[in-house]
């Protein structure tokens, strides 16, 4: 074993993925097109549910949008980012399901937090929320490391957090409100550069920060389902070894 590999952290195909879900801020986006039934592609932009569900802005004048009127199974491709060497050693992650309207506000809200320069249009009456329900999952985390995986192994399990999803307003103007520094240092478990961040986002597997067009998760080691447990969860990543 080279001494690269020695330092890399152990393949974790199910964190992997879940980070994919909760970080990508677009996907390309493959629907039915009638007559005939043939795939139709295009990128889109992408946000989550309290349990990672993708969220999608779409129009209602669109093609895609149209055909998931037909038929409403569709498939989503989310890649990572790019840096260097072959995009095709680039982990990624497909979903098939089935798309449908989500009218609760709260899918808007999360959607415009992380998507902000949506707003522009996001009111236009032929705008709407869709949700897309996963059936099928398919990761590929680079040359050789395939692994098969099913919806739930990607899904956040919502129960006993309830009132931790009906805090996150209050939770992420806190968090907000303790300054750069301290979300630079909690940005820093992930990023290894500073910026300025800003909280947009949380469920009880961990918090989601914004930088203009950087995001960084910050994935809890176990479940934080109250507001107490994930406060101390966040204040035992700042707080650990290399983040004062």
């Amino acid at each position: 074993m080279s001494a690269q590999e020695a330092s890399e952290p152990p393949f974790d195909a199910r964190a992997l993925a879940k980070h994919l879900v909760r970080a990508a801020r677009e996907a390309s986006l493959a629907t039915l097109a009638p007559p005939h039934s043939g795939p139709f592609v295009t990128l889109v932009g992408l946000a989550n549910d309290y349990d990672g569900a993708p969220l999608l802005l779409l129009s209602t004048l669109s093609a895609h949008t149209r055909n998931i009127a037909a038929d409403p199974r569709a498939s989503l491709l989310l890649v990572s980012p790019r840096l260097r060497g072959d995009p095709l050693n680039r982990p990624r992650l497909t979903l098939t399901g089935a798309l449908a309207a989500d009218r609760e506000p709260g899918a808007r809200a999360r959607y415009l937090a992380r998507n902000p320069k949506a707003a522009l249009y996001a009111g236009f009456g032929d705008f709407a929320i869709f949700r897309l329900e996963t059936t099928a999952v398919h990761f590929n985390g680079g040359f050789g490391r395939a692994a098969p995986m099913t919806p739930a192994e990607i899904r956040t399990d919502l129960t006993g957090a309830e009132r931790l999803l009906g805090e996150e307003g209050a939770l992420i103007a806190a968090l907000n409100g303790r300054g750069a520094d301290f979300l630079a240092r909690l940005a820093a478990t992930t990023q290894g550069r500073r910026a300025h961040w800003r909280a947009i986002g949380l469920d009880p597997d961990g918090l989601d920060l914004a930088a203009g067009a950087a995001v960084a998760r910050i994935a809890f080691p176990a479940p934080a389902r109250t507001r107490a447990a994930f406060m101390a969860a966040i204040d035992r990543l700042v707080e650990a070894p290399g983040n004062r």
